[in-house]
Formats: C-alpha cells, sequence, structure tokens
C-alpha cells in the first residue's frame, strides 16, 4: 500500500474562490483605470478561464474585440491589475473554500508534504498564504508558479517541475485541481487527482475522465463533501480518503 507522502495543491479556484471574487474584479478595475470600456462578468470570466494567464486572457480578449493593444500595455494593465487583486485579499473578502484549511492542517499534522502548483504568480501566492496564514506556521513545503514554467496548464511542465522539486514519486503524490485543465496537466505527470469543482461551474467539463472523482468541495463538519462523479468516499475528504485514491 502506498503511503500518501506529497499533496499538489492547485490555487485558484481550488483553495479559494480568488476568480470570481478576487482576479475577475480586480482585471476590471484596472480596465477601467486604463479607459477600456469592458467588463467581465461571471459568465465571460468564466469562459476566458480557459485560457491559462492573465496576461494572455487580456491579449485573447482584445483580439476578440477587434483593439489592438501592445505588449506594453498589456504589461500595464496586468501590473495593474496585480495591484488590486493585492488589495482584494488584504480586505480580507477572500476565504478559503469549504474544508480547505481542515484538510491542509489535517495533512500537515501527518507530516504530509504540501506544495502550490499554480499558472498565478509567487507574488499572487504570497499574498493570499501571508493573509490566511500570518499568524500560523507555513503548512507549505513550497510552490511552482508562472514565473517558474515556459508553459502553463494544461501542460504539465509546472507538475514535472514541482515533482522534481519536492523529490517526490507519482505513485504516492496525489494533486488536487478544480477544473479541466488542471485536471489535464496533473494528469499528464501521472498524478492521481481529485477535482473539487470550480463553484461557477454549472457541470463537469468534458474531457474529464467518467471514472474521475469529482466533488462539489472538501466538506466540514456541517457540510458534506457530495461526490458529483466517481465512487463517494467519506462524508468528508480527509487524509484517509487521499491515500485511498492512490491505491
Amino acid at each position: 500500500m502506498n503511503r500518501l507522502h506529497t499533496v499538489f495543491w492547485d490555487l485558484d479556484g481550488t483553495m479559494a474562490d480568488t476568480e470570481m471574487m478576487g482576479h475577475r474584479k480586480a482585471f476590471n478595475q484596472s480596465f477601467s483605470e486604463f479607459h477600456l470600456d469592458w467588463t467581465w462578468d461571471k459568465n465571460t470570466y468564466s469562459r476566458l478561464l480557459s485560457i491559462p494567464g492573465g496576461k494572455n486572457r487580456i491579449k485573447y480578449f482584445a483580439k476578440e474585440k477587434n483593439v489592438n493593444l501592445d505588449n506594453r500595455i498589456i504589461n500595464l494593465l496586468h501590473q495593474q491589475k496585480q495591484k488590486y487583486y493585492q488589495e482584494i485579499l488584504h480586505s480580507g473578502s477572500i476565504s478559503l473554500r469549504r474544508g480547505v484549511m481542515r484538510l491542509v492542517l489535517e495533512l500537515y499534522a501527518r507530516n504530509t508534504n504540501q506544495w502550490i502548483v499554480t499558472t498565478s504568480s509567487k507574488l499572487a501566492v504570497k499574498a493570499l498564504l501571508n493573509k490566511i496564514f500570518s499568524r500560523r506556521v507555513s503548512p507549505f513545503n513550497g510552490y511552482t508558479t508562472f514565473e517558474d514554467v515556459l508553459e502553463l496548464k494544461p501542460h504539465p511542465e509546472a507538475y514535472f517541475k514541482a515533482i522534481k522539486n519536492s523529490s517526490a514519486e507519482p505513485n504516492n503524490s496525489l494533486a488536487i485541481e478544480d477544473s479541466l485543465i488542471g485536471y489535464q496537466a496533473a494528469s499528464a505527470s501521472k498524478l492521481k487527482t481529485l477535482i473539487t469543482l470550480s463553484p461557477w461551474l454549472k457541470k463537469i467539463p468534458e474531457g474529464i475522465n467518467e471514472t474521475q472523482l469529482v466533488v462539489d468541495s472538501l466538506g466540514d463538519q456541517d457540510n458534506a463533501s457530495v461526490a458529483l462523479q466517481g465512487n463517494r468516499l467519506d462524508s468528508i475528504i480527509t487524509y484517509e480518503s487521499l491515500q485511498s485514491l492512490i491505491n
């Protein structure tokens, strides 16, 4: 029986609803400052999340709108967006998803290595972790971010790098993701995956294996974790739940 050694956490959408309540709002504030008549509502932003990377989303949307933005302006837009995102984080309006803190601390108590694997920037990762774990010992051993790779998810480069840097083995490790591109990246690196579906998604995306376990949340003592697809485990996702997924 394989012992669970390392858990790789995606950040945005998986650990916290930073996408809709943080990044999306920060993008809109940045657009307004640059006098762009753009507003990304939840449906628009949900669609754009299939494009990995904030700068890539701006570029893609500008092309859709037939607006010519050079790379300098895109970089400035994104820098200002990052500033607004920091302000939103520090306001305390973004919290972890249900069951995340419980499971993170349980894994930490079990001496399980935990890494964050995200397409966000180091700045965004540090801002969220400092806000949430400012009064605690950080339970994370490291992270792989946008700056560390050439290819973003669904390419597996970030996971390959995280596996190497953490000295983990895929057969005793597991990824927790929330989206199709995250699932594809983890699967391509030979990791078993638990999907805690993004709260803004109304259905399981096509392309996720029908035997793959997908839950609505990790669950807590007042709210069970509901299996949307795959074999149901416990009423909440625990260390034992994750270990059973790799065996």
